[in-house]
């Protein structure tokens, strides 16, 4: 004879609330240039940007001309993002080292914060570095619907 499954109540009112959740390890930390109130911010959204667009903020790949840009207000977070996607480092480490598919879905993956759709999506974005080289791709990806809605001009990219 099995053991019944015991019947029980949630612990707690909101248990039972659709789309409640608490915060967790795995919930994204929104880094964003409105809300900077002292250097050490700012600072901290610069490592952010670096480990979002490259995995690591290594000393040897870091751009001090963008960040000191970013510092002093000169550009937006958008367009710092924008000189890590078209820096030697990311040109070398995903470009160089990956077929044109690969490439895109890599970057999709780290300036949407989401894997690409389907296998049409990395095509048609192929397409576009194809023919409108990689400048001009990261340019168009920038300036998607997508990505201003979810990040604007001020927000560092995260996984969603």
């Amino acid at each position: 004879m099995g053991i019944p499954i015991l019947e029980y109540a949630p612990n707690c009112q909101n248990g039972r609330v659709a789309g409640y959740e608490q915060g967790s390890d795995d919930t994204p930390r929104v880094y964003s240039s409105e809300n900077i109130l002292s250097p050490g911010d700012i600072g901290n959204l610069i490592e952010a940007a670096y480990r979002q667009i490259f995995f690591h903020a290594f000393a040897s790949d870091r751009e001090p001309f963008l960040e000191s840009q970013l510092r002093n207000g000169q550009i937006s977070v958008r367009d710092f993002i924008r000189g890590l996607l078209l820096s030697d480092t990311y040109k070398r480490s995903f470009y160089d080292l990956n077929s044109n598919y690969r490439f895109v879905e890599q970057t999709i993956q780290r300036v949407l914060g989401r894997d690409a759709y389907s296998q049409r999506e990395k095509i048609a974005w192929s397409i576009v570095v194809a023919t409108k080289g990689i400048k001009g791709f990261i340019d168009e990806l920038l300036n998607t619907e997508e990505y201003q809605s979810n990040f604007g001009n001020s927000i560092v990219p995260y996984q969603r």
